[in-house]
């Protein structure tokens, strides 16, 4: 599929980020250049927008990006030595296991995991408050661009409001951050990302697995369905019999077949799904999908809202790297293409509702 925007920068804090600031040029601030450059219809008027809000900020975020790099290198560079001493150790507990116990279990491959991941957590705390600053003064102004939306990095427990849409599978534990909510159009606009995991037996030890990692939108209308319309990614006759919890609904065919190709559609009500499942709605999902990494999106209409689940790769709502000059136009170009095509969602949805139901 061709892609309608470019992709959205890199800046989950992963190891490959860490191990560039080894580069003492990560605290350099050459090349920093506070323009926005409009790029098409869903930024449109946005670099006035920038020039007010956002371009008196960035000499400000640029010396708390330096500062929390120049944090975290410092600590990189004092427990690099760490990195060869706790494989030794390691391997001299295991080799004491095997020599000193009949059942060996695991512990210098635990210690040096747990101890490890102490460190990058300990280099990674002073970059995570720079970030967290970022996504708390920067992006309400982004949104604001927009209409009458608030960001909030702290969200809580509400997963189990949507399980009864049978799109989200069991779980045991959930973690939430990064909400967008607010309205559109008179229609109320959720969005947020959620880690759900659940515990597993192994043998005689229980441990927590992810069966979910990715991106929960609702959208609560002003009129009621009239039935339950489920759309599901077409896993073959195989993966779809496997996936029996719409076998109470009945299977429908979607008008184009390209779309008949990647979804499976569930009804208690054909006419309504096709009024709307229509072609111009369903080339929004897919643009939707394609600026998430071809992201398998699946949604519910059920009462007054559309339910949308989008697994992830990697988080989305992350600011751009702790290596690169910060100007906040990557991550606005990003939050704005990923809102516009939401937003063309409920214009469709709303445009197909006045026609037909």
């Amino acid at each position: 599929m061709i892609s309608l925007f470019p992709s959205r920068k890199p800046g989950a804090l992963g190891l490959r980020q860490i191990f560039k600031l080894y580069n003492k040029n990560v605290l350099r601030s050459d090349g920093l250049m506070p323009i926005y450059q409009e790029l098409g219809d869903w930024d449109k008027g946005f670099s006035e927008h920038y020039n007010k809000k956002l371009k008196d900020l960035v000499d400000d975020f640029e010396v708390k990006r330096v500062s929390a790099a120049a944090s975290a290198r410092k600590k990189l560079l004092f427990l690099t030595p760490f990195f060869f001493i706790i494989p030794f150790i390691g391997l001299n507990i295991t080799i004491w296991e095997f020599n000193e116990t009949d059942e060996p279990a695991g512990i210098g491959v635990t210690f040096s995991i747990l101890l490890y991941g102490a460190i990058f957590w300990y280099i990674k705390s002073s970059i995570l408050v720079y970030q967290v600053s970022i996504k708390e003064k920067i992006y309400p102004h982004i949104l604001e661009f927009i209409g009458d939306f608030t960001f909030s990095s702290n969200v809580s427990a509400q997963v189990e409001k949507f399980e009864k849409s049978g799109l989200l599978p069991a779980f045991s534990k959930e973690n939430n951050e990064d909400q967008i909510s607010g309205k559109y159009k008179g229609v109320q606009l959720q969005l947020f990302e959620t880690h759900l995991q659940k515990w597993r037996k192994r043998g005689k030890s229980s441990r927590l697995v992810t069966v979910f990692n990715g991106l929960v939108i609702n959208l609560s209308m002003s009129k009621d369905f009239s039935g339950k319309t489920v759309v599901k990614q077409d896993r073959g006759s195989v993966g779809n019999w496997f996936g029996g919890k719409f076998s109470s609904l009945e299977n429908v065919r979607l008008e184009d077949p390209k779309f008949e190709e990647i979804f499976e559609v569930y009804s208690t009500d054909q006419i309504e799904a096709r009024y709307l499942l229509t072609v111009s709605f369903m080339e929004r999902l897919l643009e939707l999908a394609d600026i998430f990494d071809n992201a398998e999106i699946e949604l519910c209409f059920e009462n007054n809202s559309l339910l949308m689940v989008v697994p992830l790769k990697k988080p989305i709502f992350e600011p751009g790297p702790i290596t690169d000059p910060e100007n906040f136009v990557d991550d606005a170009q990003s939050l704005l293409k990923e809102m516009h095509l939401i937003c063309q969602i409920v214009d469709t949805l709303k445009l197909n509702m006045k026609l037909n139901l």
